[in-house]
């Protein structure tokens, strides 16, 4: 069954995430994005963008065989770059395009018994915005309009315009209802954790639509995290 979005005011769907998210030692942690105690946990990087505004297909991969660099789970793309620090403000921070999202949305949907029931979270300072709500929920340190769906729906396109996007809007976090799995776009992050069962990931891992690599609930997504391609004076 392809659900229609829509709006719902049922905040407690989302407390047992907020008791999962902790963030110890660093806000950059993957189980503090995703949750903590899953099986397995996928990073997928999210696309880039042309000077044209077009989103760019091109891999990471790419970009990091060219600059001489080393793509690893939790490579950083400012350190493919060269940079000394981070710059912060790219436009995929916090954005998963909703071509991506519709790719996943049948390995999620095979993931949980309950695939006609999910829970999306949208960001009240970004795609949150204008949503109409009588209520929203506290997740981490975060205020979301919550939004009910599908995965079978979120697999195809047009349903921002079901609770009054112009246009497919990038959703912050989504889960089914019952808890298989989340899927997770920390807004300060330039890729997305999906956290659930090890075949869950696998199949992710295996898929080559997607740019994805391993990683677990410590994790570290900052700056810092990506030792690896560190200037080297």
């Amino acid at each position: 069954m392809v659900a229609i979005m829509k709006i719902i005011d049922d905040v407690e769907r989302a407390v047992w995430l907020g008791r999962r998210m902790r963030r110890e030692h660093s806000w950059a942690r993957v189980g503090g994005g995703a949750g903590d105690d899953f099986e397995a946990y996928a990073r997928i990087l999210h696309p880039r963008l042309t000077g044209n505004g077009a989103w760019e297909r091109r891999r990471w991969a790419d970009v990091a065989a060219t600059a001489g660099k080393v793509m690893h789970p939790l490579v950083q793309w400012e350190r493919l770059l060269g940079h000394d620090e981070p710059r912060g403000g790219t436009s995929d921070v916090g954005y998963l395009d909703p071509q991506v999202l519709a790719a996943l949305a049948p390995l999620l949907g095979a993931a949980t018994t309950t695939p006609d029931d999910a829970v999306a979270a949208y960001w009240v300072g970004g795609s949150g915005q204008g949503l109409r709500a009588g209520a929203t929920a506290f997740i981490d340190r975060y205020d979301y309009v919550l939004a009910q769906t599908s995965t079978a729906e979120l697999a195809e396109p047009g349903w921002g315009r079901t609770i009054g996007h112009r246009f497919d809007e990038p959703l912050q976090l989504l889960w089914p209802e019952d808890h298989a799995w989340v899927l997770a776009t920390e807004i300060d992050w330039d890729s997305t954790i999906v956290a659930g069962s090890k075949a869950l990931v696998d199949a992710i891992l295996d898929d080559d639509r997607f740019e994805a690599f391993p990683v677990d609930q410590d994790s570290d997504l900052s700056w810092d995290g990506d030792t690896i391609n560190r200037p080297t004076t």
